[in-house]
């Protein structure tokens, strides 16, 4: 069929389903179509018949998914083992690759008795019976006596298989799982499914290209679910999770950057979907998640904290990590004025960008920080940043403004702030290139109405109560 008529076809079969949720209906439509398209399209019956595909009653004599009875997660059930597997190739729901089911056997209590590989009723964690009701896929739970006998090959007795999953990975390439790569092969159960199983979606496909259930994310803990605001899909696993929206595709995220994504809100925070994956940093020191409006960066020295907006936007134009800023070592958080917003960094010295709606987003890096916060941070007479690090026009020095005053530093004079009625004298006299030269130690007072500050070649006398500044070089 052409790719516009599967489309169309897709739009009009949805209303079939009788299910609520786009993204619901496609994901079935889609599978139906996947496993069995001529069926679904010319025979009467539902998406999730066709879904379930042949022998799906308790009488065909086949197990019923784990997925099916286990919440919609595709994980052997607790008090069971993987005994075996066999696949079918060309499989619609793998995208055209293999399938491959995986029998999990019921553990047992107590042996197995004579040559018999299978304990009695009363050592298993299961009881024989049939699917739930209210769908299709009825087969059997904990009956069938089989067992192909390529997985966990030191466990001899085992009790019947409880229930079958599914996946796109070798079942080999999975550590836990501990099975041979000897094949069987049954091109008939290639139509069996169940309305929770998903494989083909994207986040199946991504899934499955990290190494499904062998890969870093390990086995499913939920089945794919829509987000809060329905405007996106997620799937989460032993070791991470995979968010999808039409605007970011597929993405995972997991370990301690998951954390932080989760600790700030997951994607109705502020750092919105993933749109990479975990990636690793450039200097081999870290990791990272970039997602829509943030980003998330993590080292074993600093742990995992996100950065965005404007704050964001400044480091990345000063460098990203490999910048003086360095890695952050805080998430975003606001200033107890509650006027602005900050990030703490790991630069060399110490780094931070502080942010206002007045001043934006300025990095405040190194000894200049240092004397700044002395004087209180942003609470104290300088205010906030206005500039970032800046070089002197002789290119010795370095200094940062800030709402309320100045720190300039050289080489012959440590970082020391100059504020109000002083540094506009000083300004006015030529900066550092003045008379005065640049500033050796702050403001202190020297009567009940004068403070004196020292700079290279002078000093600046103030009086308080009129702000009148006095320049006296030596």
């Amino acid at each position: 069929m052409s790719t516009p008529l599967v489309d169309r076809l897709a739009g009009l079969l949805a209303a079939r389903t009788g299910r609520r949720g786009f993204l619901a209906r496609t994901a079935v439509v889609g599978s139906a179509l996947a496993v069995g398209p001529v069926s679904f399209l010319t025979r009467p019956g539902t998406a999730y018949a066709a879904v379930c595909g042949i022998d799906s009653t308790c009488s065909s004599g086949y197990t019923v998914f784990c997925a099916t009875i286990n919440g919609g997660v595709n994980r052997c059930p607790p008090g069971s083992l993987v005994g075996g597997w066999w696949k079918s190739d060309g499989s619609g729901f793998c995208c055209g690759g293999a399938r491959y089911y995986v029998d999990c056997h019921s553990y047992c209590s107590c042996g197995c008795s004579g040559r018999s590989t299978f304990c009695g009723e009363g050592c298993r964690a299961c009881s024989c019976g049939c699917g739930p009701t209210g769908q299709c896929d009825q087969r059997k739970v904990c009956c069938n006596e089989f067992r192909y006998g390529q997985c966990h090959q030191d466990v001899r007795c085992t009790g019947p298989v409880w229930c079958r999953v599914v996946t796109c990975t070798p079942p080999w390439r999975i550590p836990a799982w501990d099975c041979s790569t000897t094949s069987a092969t049954d091109q008939r159960t290639g139509q069996h499914s169940a309305p929770s199983l998903q494989d083909c979606t994207a986040i199946g496909s991504r899934y499955t290209a990290l190494g499904g259930q062998g890969g870093v994310l390990g086995e499913a803990r939920t089945p794919e679910l829509a987000t809060p605001a329905r405007d996106g899909v997620y799937q989460h696993f032993d070791a991470g999770s995979i968010y999808l929206s039409a605007a970011t595709g597929a993405h995972e995220v997991h370990g301690a950057i998951r954390e932080t994504f989760a600790r700030t809100g997951w994607e109705a925070g502020p750092l919105g979907y993933p749109v990479t994956d975990e990636t690793p940093t450039p200097d081999g020191r870290g990791r990272f998640n970039h997602f829509q409006r943030g980003s998330v960066y993590w080292t074993a020295a600093t742990g995992a904290f996100e950065v965005h907006g404007a704050i964001r936007e400044t480091w990345r134009t000063l460098g990203w990590e490999r910048g003086v800023l360095g890695y952050p070592v805080t998430d975003e958080s606001t200033t107890p004025d509650g006027r602005g917003r900050y990030n703490h960094f790991d630069g060399s010295g110490g780094a931070s960008v502080y942010w206002t709606a007045e001043t934006g987003a300025q990095a405040v890096v190194g000894d200049l920080r240092e004397a700044w916060a002395r004087t209180g941070w942003e609470a104290g007479p300088l205010g906030y940043p206005v500039t970032g690090p800046l070089r002197t026009p002789d290119g010795a020095g370095r200094f940062t403004h800030f709402e309320r005053g100045s720190v300039y530093a050289s080489p012959a004079t440590a970082a020391t702030p100059v504020v109000g009625a002083v540094r506009d004298a000083w300004a006015a006299s030529g900066w550092e290139t003045g008379p005065l030269g640049y500033p050796v130690a702050p403001a202190v007072p020297t009567g009940p109405d004068q403070a004196r500050q020292q700079f290279q070649r002078g000093v600046a006398q103030l009086t308080v109560s009129t702000g009148a500044v006095v320049l006296l070089p030596v």
